[in-house]
């Protein structure tokens, strides 16, 4: 659905104008119907590869496709729906003649918004605000309202800048179970956002930005595939729980005939379990543990 080929882009910067790289040779290929969340730190570079693929920006080498179309054509942008990370809403306006007013952005028929506009003010959750003027919308609800205006003309893609910065934990939880709808309805859905156990949630697939470089892509069961932390194994002891050995690739917390043993891989997990059965332990539970998204985003971004 999204395909960004050898993006480069660079700003001059200082009194004596000198080019600072803000993207270096990025790649990256949104599928379709899948939900991908682009992470980074402050000054990664992903406003400015959002801002790119809108066309407000341009690209110093490079080359953008949407759906196949260059992003410099008009019938490409008709394709996606936007929501920057802070929208601009006209206070004395309802949420109805706000949804109005974007349709006719979009030359969209008073026919064909009118039912439109209460099916999505339901999916955000809006019903029943249509008549609300949006100064009485509290933050939360102006960010579900926003998500509604980019579906007005109904967008294969959606492109959402920080979308869930600033919500309290109903209003993201809202706000997630509303990307996932969207996305069983065949919908792609491009995110930035710093809060990670969102993306950990709810994304199909990350990408990492750090210094204007993709340094991690990879699919959320392929990071937890891989990125064992540590294997936990439960055992109980018929008898008092027997020292550890001297040297030994593990670390043993005890309680009574109980004992928690830490190891660092599959083959410290292997010689810790024969030591347990060979000292009549009994094994009761073996539990790996992956990194979380947090963890593997520090890794990447520490430099």
């Amino acid at each position: 659905m999204l395909t960004l080929t050898h993006v480069q882009k660079s700003y001059s910067s200082g009194l004596i104008p000198k080019k600072v790289p803000a993207l270096k040779d990025l790649n990256l290929e949104i599928k379709k119907g899948e939900v991908f969340a682009f992470l980074g730190p402050n000054g990664a570079g992903k406003s400015t590869t959002i801002k790119l693929i809108l066309s407000v920006i341009f690209p110093d080498a490079g080359e953008i496709l949407i759906d196949g179309v260059s992003h410099l054509e008009k019938r490409s942008r008709q394709k996606i729906g936007y929501l920057p990370d802070q929208p601009y809403f006209y206070d004395y306006l309802t949420a109805k003649e706000f949804m109005a007013f974007t349709a006719q952005l979009y030359n969209l028929s008073k026919s064909d918004y009118r039912e439109r506009i209460p099916e999505l003010l339901k999916l955000v959750g809006l019903d029943g605000k249509e008549k609300l003027q949006l100064r009485k919308f509290s933050r939360g609800m102006l960010q579900r309202l926003g998500l509604a205006q980019t579906l007005i003309h109904d967008p294969d893609l959606l492109i959402l800048d920080e979308p869930m910065t600033g919500l309290d934990p109903m209003g993201r939880k809202t706000f997630r179970e509303i990307i996932l709808s969207l996305k069983n309805q065949g919908k792609t859905v491009f995110f930035s956002s710093h809060i990670l156990s969102d993306a950990e949630v709810i994304s199909d697939r990350i990408g990492i930005l750090n210094n204007g470089q993709l340094v991690r892509q990879a699919s959320m069961s392929e990071l937890f595939e891989i990125e064992v932390d540590s294997i936990e194994i439960m055992c109980l002891w018929k008898k008092a729980v027997p020292a550890s050995p001297e040297v030994s690739p593990w670390t043993m917390a005890a309680q009574d005939h109980r004992s928690t043993i830490f190891t660092k891989d599959e083959q410290s997990a292997e010689e810790a379990i024969r030591w347990i059965l060979g000292n009549d332990g009994r094994i009761l539970r073996v539990k790996p543990h992956h990194k979380t998204l947090e963890d593997i985003f520090m890794e990447e971004t520490k430099n």
